[in-house]
């Protein structure tokens, strides 16, 4: 890569970086195209030569949020038959990275997207396909079949993954260690796979 195309890609990292934390502190409405440039240290001019408007730049971070979270759900079927503790932990650590990159901004988008119908068809059916999965997957590794659809399984899996990560990083008096909630994750899921 030349290095015209290298300033260029940097450029475009620190655009969408920045963007990724302007829309989980203030959600899609509330950001301005300033409170992005501003920390990506980039012009007005600089941000329109890489997008058109704030949509299409969370429509572009959106999807590579889904690409990084179905890798994640993917790489669940690496874990061996009969799961070890330790082959489930790791995959518990992995989604928590996910998270600790993505976390945030998954759970602003949630509260706060654009309107628009395709777009919320579109994530929709992303969730979808991530949740069935996962749920595909658990339910391949198990030594009895769950007795529901993979959707359902692989969304309660996913809540309580996202849950317990977001519960963890509030301020909220009592709670358990981050490796004592990712151990009980961890427990839970063997259990599923039991």
């Amino acid at each position: 890569m030349s290095d015209g195309g290298r300033k260029s890609e940097q450029t475009r990292e620190r655009i969408l970086a920045a963007a990724r934390n302007a829309f989980a502190r203030k959600g899609f409405s509330g950001v301005t195209i300033r409170d992005i440039t501003e920390p990506a240290d980039v012009t007005r001019a600089n941000f329109y030569y890489y997008y058109a408007d704030k949509t299409q730049l969370f429509i572009e971070l959106g999807t590579a949020t889904y690409l990084e979270v179905l890798a994640v759900v993917e790489s669940f079927g690496d874990i061996g038959t009969p799961a070890t503790r330790p082959d489930v932990g790791g995959w518990v650590e992995k989604y928590f990275e996910y998270l600790d990159h993505n976390g945030a901004f998954v759970i602003r988008s949630s509260e706060d997207a654009p309107t628009d119908r395709r777009f919320r068809s579109a994530t929709a059916r992303s969730h979808r396909r991530t949740a069935e999965a996962l749920g595909d997957r658990i339910a391949k590794l198990a030594v009895t079949t769950p007795e529901t659809d993979s959707h359902a399984l692989g969304l309660v899996v996913m809540s309580m993954l996202e849950r317990t990560w977001l519960l963890l990083q509030g301020d909220v008096g009592s709670k358990p260690s981050s490796g004592s909630a990712k151990a009980a994750l961890c427990e839970v899921i063997l259990k599923l796979l039991s």
